[in-house]
């Protein structure tokens, strides 16, 4: 291997590095919680060749059983720009005596926060039929922010979720051209939620709380990919549910603790579950230039349902049953199906294109003020320019159109918020590639 080379190989394991690190910062809005940007090289086909393409390293975050097809070392790292809007409208408040609440400022802002998510992959030959590879992103992720006088504020203001997933893959590849692989996910979870607290009974007045935690997993992941024939690919792919259990606490800002009913710091912990998936597609050359690719994915969202928080003692005094607080979402599976297609223009530049359908997990009696999610429909390009014959380049783009969704949710306590939420997505990924 060259000294230039191995400066590339070199530079590229920094590169892993310093994207395990940026990983813990950078989160976004997605279906459900979920994060698709692993990899620029799909992004720009609607993620349509997610189980099917071995192209680039990246698609081993979807389907492990990729990582057998790879006839040399190869390594793959990028960064997604996410850039999601997301305004509410036609809104109505009240507290829980039903007076009307209303935002000092009238307006309501963007309540989505623009993102930058990294992603590292690797995928070694380690004989003729045996490869290792790993993968790390960020797949599940979240930042809203509302305003701290949004009508909304006693149910959600600030919310922030946060992973590293990393998966270690060992693949093997058939004669007959079908290669299966397996492995461990190992996921770091922490979340952060802010909301209003109001003081118990009269007069009216208020003060702030966050509720932290985090906590380190495992899963597992296994998959298989099948060049039935010289044109044709099969893609089949499950990522196990991955169980936390977070450790932190519940801290309350200075007006919360100096209200005549006061509220108390505590440590806290409470359970969550990372969702089961499962996707299949296939992908077909129809001409030595032009692929085309079909993916569909379902998400077992069933293992979000409530979100409780068991304090180590009582947060208000003056509250029965603060030992605990309980936070609804009882959401359902979900689908997303896309379709695309790939150009190789020449031996240099290759062009892709897709559209994808994102369905919600959310029913609206569960869609709440931290994540008014709804149906999505994507639009995707992309191009590839090869550089040399050890390294390529991928730009993608896509933009997402939603469904207005509508909130409307209340407790007696808390009082009532209803709205209307109209969002959309524009994304930009750049991927390098590298094979030594």
């Amino acid at each position: 291997m060259s000294y230039f080379k191995k400066s590339c190989l070199w530079g590229a394991a920094s590169g892993t590095a310093l994207l395990c690190a940026l990983a813990t910062a950078g989160t976004a809005q997605a279906s459900g919680f979920q994060v698709r940007e692993t990899s620029g090289t799909l992004q720009g086909s609607s993620f349509a060749g997610m189980t099917t393409l071995s192209t680039d390293a990246s698609t081993m975050s979807y389907n492990p059983g990729t990582v057998g097809q790879y006839k040399e070392t190869s390594y793959s790292a990028g960064i997604t720009v996410i850039r999601p809007v997301a305004k509410a409208t036609n809104i109505v408040a009240t507290d829980g005596n039903l007076t009307a609440i209303a935002q000092t400022g009238g307006n309501y802002k963007d309540m989505a926060q623009d993102a930058v998510v990294p992603n590292a992959h690797a995928v070694w030959k380690l004989n003729d039929n045996i490869n290792f590879g790993v993968s790390i992103t960020a797949p599940w992720g979240l930042v809203t922010d509302n305003d701290s006088d949004f009508a909304g504020r006693f149910f959600g203001t600030t919310s922030k979720i946060k992973t590293i997933n990393i998966k270690p893959v060992v693949a093997y590849r058939f004669d007959n051209g079908l290669s299966i692989g397996a492995g461990p996910q190992i996921q770091q979870f922490e979340a952060s939620l802010s909301k209003a607290v109001p003081r118990i009974g009269l007069p009216k007045a208020e003060g702030n709380s966050t509720v932290e935690g985090d906590d380190i997993s495992y899963g597992w992941t296994a998959g298989l990919n099948w060049e039935i024939t010289e044109d044709t690919r099969f893609g089949l792919a499950y990522n196990s549910e991955v169980k936390h259990t977070l450790e932190g606490d519940i801290k309350f800002d200075q007006a919360a603790k100096n209200l005549a009913t006061p509220y108390i710091d505590r440590k806290t912990t409470a359970k969550i579950t990372t969702p089961e998936a499962i996707a299949f597609g296939a992908s077909h050359d129809l001409t030595e230039k032009l692929t085309v690719m079909g993916d569909l994915q379902w998400t077992n969202w069933n293992s979000v349902k409530d979100l409780v928080f068991v304090y180590d003692g009582a947060i208000n005094n003056s509250l029965t049953g603060s030992t605990s607080s309980t936070e609804n979402y009882h959401w359902g599976s979900s689908w997303f199906g896309a379709l695309g297609a790939r150009y190789q223009y020449d031996e240099n530049w290759s062009f892709t294109g897709g559209v994808a359908y994102d369905e919600t997990p959310i029913k609206t009696r569960n869609r709440n003020v931290r994540l008014p999610d709804s149906n999505r429909y994507w639009v995707s390009l992309g191009a590839t320019y090869k550089a040399s014959d050890w390294a390529d380049v991928t730009l993608g783009y896509t933009h997402i159109f939603a469904d207005e969704a509508r909130v409307d949710h209340g407790t007696t306590n808390l009082g009532n918020f209803t709205a209307d939420y109209e969002a959309k997505v524009d994304i930009i990924a750049l991927q390098a590639k590298f094979k030594f």
